[in-house]
Parts: C-alpha cells; structure tokens; sequence
C-alpha cells in the first residue's frame, strides 16, 4: 500500500512560521514534524511506498533536502511529487499516475500527528470492502471524544438573569463529541480519483480541495459509501498541529502523541 503526504499550501495558519519554512518541518523536541510521521507509517508492513506532494519551486525544497538519504534509514521507498498549487484535491490528483494501480491507499495530512493502527485499519477496510456493495470510497479517521483546553461546567439552575448556581465543575475534561471529529488521515479506494478527476473538470483545472469540494459533496445515497475509524476507542489520540503557537499551547499533548508513535509495535 501507498501512502500519499500532502505536505504542500501556504501554511497560513503557521504564519509567520511559514513565510520561511513549511508546516511539515515544524520542529518538535528537535525533529521536524515530518519525520516522526515517515517512522511511524514507515513501520508497517503494508506500506511499500511513501509519496510526498510539495513545492519543487520554495521552500518545499527544504523537505526534499531534509529527507535525501532518508530512505535507507527507514526501509520504504520515497517519492517526490510537485505540488502545483491548486489546493489539496488537486495535489492529490497529481499522484494518479503513481495510485492508477493501486486498489486502496492512505492520504496523510503531513501537519497531523496520530498512532493510529495501520494494519488494523487495512484489516478493517478489506473486510468492509468484501461484505459490502454500497459502493466503499474510504474510511476517515476520527475522534468521538476530545480533551477540551478549558473547564467545564454543569449548570444547577437559573438564579438571576446571569447568574447559574453550578452542580460541577471539571477542569479541561474529555467530553463526548456531538458528531465526531474527522482527522487530516484517510484510507481511499481508488474510486475516489474519478471524484478528482471530475471536479478538476468543472472547476477548469483551478484549485479545489479535498474535504470541501469532495468528500462532503459526495451524495451517500449514490451507491457511495464513507466510513470513519474511531482512534478514541483504541485509546489513541490525534493532534493537528497547526501552528508553532498552536505546538506549545498543547505542548503535553503533543509529547503524548509523539510517545504514542514511538513506541508503537506496530509491524
């Protein structure tokens, strides 16, 4: 199975980080983002190749650089493809050649930190895959439930206008999402790329993105079918990071995810 890294876009959220450096080289305990991610996935058997979609034309160069020799370290093939700016559905379309042969592979987001079991995910994606005919596009991975960067409240009852006598108090719990929260990682049957290629049509070859333009226009009633994989359940815990800011706010965080992905046996 191929991995595609989309380590490419403006990083604006990372400004001014990113006016001289790309999200995916944001330094965490002295290793770049992007690194702690190629080990992780790099450790499953089922991952044969790993494919990076960056600017060859700035400072996407810096991740070319920093990767050279890097494939003799962690045992998987590494393949670089220009990201030519037309936003993440379109960077995605530029590895069509590279995925035509591939029945299924995983999208990453190279600003998402996560352990989550590859091979279990395979495991569950082949088996979804054989028992259903609903037309399987591709699991997301996601969260149900979520630590909150606040305190929490539990409201008795109204006293004033303003004022609530409060029942209970909890410091930055783990609450149960509304509707779970999707990650910046994927598991896509190849279907997804006549998705691509159609979109790509009507917007004339401009930019487009994955999650806006695609997957949350697809009709599900269409034969078509999305599945999500609740990482919470297995006591797994995702972060974006989406800035240097963003990284240090939720430094414990962080670190715990990063222990996650290190000392995982996945094989």
């Amino acid at each position: 199975m191929k991995i595609v890294l989309l380590a490419g876009g403006v990083g604006s959220r990372a400004r001014p980080y990113s006016d001289y450096s790309p999200k995916a080289l944001i330094p965490i305990n002295g290793k770049p983002l992007i690194d702690y991610i190629i080990r992780y996935i790099s450790k499953s058997s089922h991952v044969t190749e790993i494919i990076i979609v960056c600017e060859f034309d700035s400072y996407g160069k810096q991740i070319i650089n920093y990767l050279d020799g890097k494939e003799a370290i962690i045992g998987k093939k590494i393949i670089f493809i220009e990201d030519r700016k037309k936003g993440t559905g379109g960077a995605l379309l530029e590895c069509m050649k590279k995925l035509e042969k591939e029945s299924f592979f995983m999208v990453w987001y190279a600003d998402n930190l996560c352990a989550v079991d590859i091979n279990s995910l395979v495991k569950d994606y082949i088996k979804i895959n054989s028992e259903s005919d609903d037309g399987l596009i591709g699991i997301i991975i996601s969260r149900s439930h979520r630590k909150e960067e606040t305190g929490r409240l539990i409201l008795d009852k109204k006293c004033t206008k303003n004022t609530y006598l409060i029942k209970e108090f909890s410091e930055k719990p783990i609450v149960k999402l509304e509707y779970p929260e999707a990650s910046g990682i994927y598991l896509f049957n190849n279907r997804i790329m006549n998705f691509l290629r159609i979109k790509s049509n009507e917007k004339d070859g401009k930019s487009f993105d994955l999650s806006s333009d695609i997957l949350s226009k697809i009709r599900i009633s269409d034969n078509n079918s999305i599945y999500c994989y609740d990482v919470f359940l297995n006591g797994t815990d995702w972060i974006d990071i989406e800035s240097p800011t963003y990284l240090e706010r939720n430094k414990k965080l962080v670190d715990k995810v990063v222990l996650e992905m290190e000392s995982s046996n996945l094989k």
